[in-house]
């Protein structure tokens, strides 16, 4: 393991430590689970201080590590569909909810439709649901975007059309199917 001693840590840290708040909120959007979100930013900061040599232009450092979480993600995005299901998910973990001072059904209805966009967002390809979770959940723009992943400009502004025109047609079904769409055919119309 004599590579890992050749890293300067000091200039690790201060490089990469500003973005951790950043790659953690995308690990938990591309996993929805806090601890998965928390595991694949750790597999991220070691690979990244493993080939921190690599890293050529230092102002690139956020893009950088959002490339190797990226890349990390889809690779075990991969082995997770080549394994066989033992848990749907639907275990009895799932129903506890720390209310704190919010009333039990306020809490309720906010975890239903965070449920819906979650799972209207997982509906979509990763080159969609990356660009829409840069430009609306991170707020960057066009240009960032374009920068942050290595594509044209043009490209991003396609695939976040595209995107958003999927989201909000998996929204309005999923509103219609329940038919109380409500909050959901809300957010549906604010994708236009």
């Amino acid at each position: 393991m004599g590579f890992l001693q050749r890293v300067d840590r000091k200039k690790f840290k201060e490089l990469t430590y500003p973005h951790l708040e950043f790659m953690y909120n995308m690990a938990l959007k591309y996993t929805g689970k806090k601890y998965d979100a928390e595991d694949l930013v750790q597999e991220t900061m070691y690979t990244a201080y493993r080939k921190f040599h690599q890293l050529r232009d230092r102002s690139k450092c956020r893009a950088w590590l959002f490339s190797i979480l990226r890349s990390h993600f889809l690779r075990e995005r991969r082995q997770f569909l080549r394994r066989p299901l033992l848990d749907d998910g639907s275990g009895y973990l799932r129903n506890i909810v720390d209310t704190g001072a919010d009333d039990f059904a306020g809490v309720l209805e906010k975890k239903l439709d965070k449920v819906k966009v979650n799972k209207a967002l997982e509906t979509l390809s990763e080159k969609f649901k990356t660009v829409v979770m840069l430009y609306y959940m991170e707020d960057m723009t066009y240009q960032e975007i374009s920068e942050f992943l290595d594509v044209p400009i043009g490209t991003v502004m396609s695939r976040l059309a595209r995107g958003k025109k999927q989201l909000k047609s998996t929204l309005l079904k999923s509103a219609n199917a329940s038919r109380k769409g409500g909050k959901i055919v809300h957010l549906a119309s604010m994708l236009l």
